[in-house]
Order: C-alpha cells, then sequence, then structure tokens
C-alpha cells in the first residue's frame, strides 16, 4: 500500500472515525440520530464515487 492511503486512512479520517465512536458509545445513546448521521456520510460518499465514475463511464475527457 502507499503511503497516501496510509495518511489518508489513518490520520486524514481520524475526526471521522472520532465522531462514529462518539456517536454509537458515547452517553447519552441516541441511535436514530446516529443512524441519519451514517445514513448522511454513506449518501455522501456515494454521490463522490458516482461523481467519480461519470465521466469515465461516458467517456468524457476532462481537461487538467
Amino acid at each position: 500500500m502507499s503511503l497516501g492511503l496510509w495518511v489518508m486512512f489513518g490520520l486524514v479520517l481520524v475526526p471521522l472515525y472520532v465522531t462514529l465512536l462518539g456517536w454509537f458509545l458515547g452517553e447519552p445513546r441516541d441511535h436514530r440520530t446516529a443512524g441519519i448521521g451514517v445514513g448522511i456520510l454513506a449518501g455522501l460518499l456515494l454521490l463522490m464515487i458516482l461523481g467519480a465514475l461519470i465521466p469515465i463511464g461516458f467517456q468524457v475527457i476532462i481537461p487538467g
């Protein structure tokens, strides 16, 4: 694995990991709010993946 993956998943995403742990393990436990938060994060992730794949699917060349 490259160094960038270690930095991304091990350093940059630490606040996200702490937030998720706080939602599910913190007091008072509110699973409805935690579920809404996880749903929003999953939706954002899905939108980012689709946004990255759409240009590939249509064979669009993005100048850069």
